[in-house]
């Protein structure tokens, strides 16, 4: 289990050569998951909620729990605790990352320029000041830029060019990289200046065209090999947690990807694949979206969900994955449903050996206290975006 009281001991060698990475804010492990595949390995961790802590550590560095430390970054991580930590390694920290709350500066959600959490970017900013780590990496919503008028972007910048690091910052499409997703991220690269020795930082160039992620990317691409629920029992089947056999091959590189681990044939298991036990009405108004219709205002089928729209099958999906798991609806006419975790997961690009822990989803109250596994998925940064940004800092490093 990751640890919640203090600091754990100095983690256990690294493969030689492989990067080190401290990850902040860590959620439950898609920014670490894209930086493992670039080649880093994480030594140290902070995560405020022991749910994405949980799936983290699982997934992540089980064998190594106390790398993870849980609780509030400001106790976790103070500046008697990171001198003590750094003190007893004997290894130059080669990445910090990190995506402080966003819920603040982001466009899908209410957005509250007093939003306590706006300021944990600062608490992000004095980890590195204490390390100095060779490459930084900070994530966050493209609101941080300019929203406000707090000016957040520019003192991003001029604190790590004071700290003698070169930096670049900009905001990518997650789709250019291969996330069959609208989503747009803020992303800062910097790297010390002893370190770059005269090299050209920039952003990761695109690797997806337009014409590959029509191709792809389409959402039964993406899923369609998931879609077996019939054949199951229908509405309520699927798995929480534990093995779930797949019933069918691989299909196209997305995901034979996805699946590369956890078995490309049909005998191939993952995990979270429990889709909703929808009502014969819940359906019904699910199977008219898919059929184009809109309005269902005075009629039997009339809900207060406003904002659900359908996948559609045959072209990428004009969707963010946020925390909220109804908002979309499968494209299958004959079971209309919402989307499971690992559909979630999938248009995240978590692979299928990725599992989620916690609570499949909760409401009321308990939204306040728990992290669910949708929520898990939805507030991740997308491991294949993570990576291209991890292999720019790879390159640099190795070289």
């Amino acid at each position: 289990m990751p640890r919640f009281d203090y600091l754990g001991p100095c983690p256990t060698p690294m493969m030689e050569g492989e990067p080190t990475l401290i990850d902040l804010f860590s959620g439950c492990g898609g920014l670490a998951l894209g930086m493992h595949e670039a080649g880093f390995h994480t030594v140290l961790a902070n995560e405020l909620h022991p749910d994405p802590a949980s799936t983290y550590v699982h997934n992540i560095c089980p064998e190594q729990p106390d790398n993870m430390l849980v609780g509030p970054i400001q106790r976790q991580l103070s500046g008697v605790r990171l001198e003590r930590w750094l003190s007893e390694i004997d290894f130059d920290v080669d990445c910090i990352a990190g995506g402080p709350p966003c819920q603040g500066f982001s466009m899908a959600g209410r957005g509250d320029p007093e939003d306590p959490r706006n300021l944990l970017f600062k608490e992000y900013l004095r980890v590195v000041g204490k390390v100095r780590p060779k490459t930084v990496i900070f994530e966050n919503v493209p609101g941080f830029a300019n929203r406000y008028g707090l000016g957040l972007r520019e003192r991003l910048h001029r604190y790590l060019q004071n700290k003698d690091y070169e930096v670049v910052s900009g905001v990518l499409k997650a789709s250019d990289y291969g996330v069959p997703q609208l989503r747009k991220r803020f992303i800062a690269l910097g790297v010390r200046k002893d370190v770059l020795n005269g090299q050209k930082l920039s952003l990761p160039e695109s690797n997806f065209s337009s014409k590959r992620q029509q191709k792809e990317l389409t959402c039964e691409a993406v899923i369609g090999d998931l879609d077996t629920y019939a054949q199951r029992g229908g509405y309520g089947s699927g798995t929480v947690l534990g093995e779930w056999e797949y019933m069918t091959r691989a299909k196209g590189p997305f995901q034979r990807e996805m699946r590369r681990i956890s078995g490309r044939g049909e005998r191939g298991t993952t995990w979270n694949t429990m889709i909703p036990n929808h009502t014969p009405k819940v359906a019904e108004r699910m199977r008219q979206i898919i059929r184009g219709r809109s309005d269902f205002t005075g009629t039997e089928l009339e809900s207060a969900k406003l904002s659900q729209r359908p996948l559609p099958r045959d072209s990428p999906p004009n969707i963010t994955i946020v925390s909220i798991p109804d908002d979309y609806v499968h494209y299958n006419e004959s079971l209309p449903r919402t989307l499971s975790v690992r559909e979630c997961a999938r248009f995240q690009t978590f692979p299928d050996h990725f599992h989620f822990l916690g609570k499949r989803t909760s409401g009321g109250k308990y939204r306040r206290v728990d992290v669910p596994q949708y929520t898990q998925v939805g507030n991740a940064i997308p491991p294949r975006l993570a990576k291209s940004f991890g292999e720019v800092l790879s390159q640099i490093l190795h070289s």
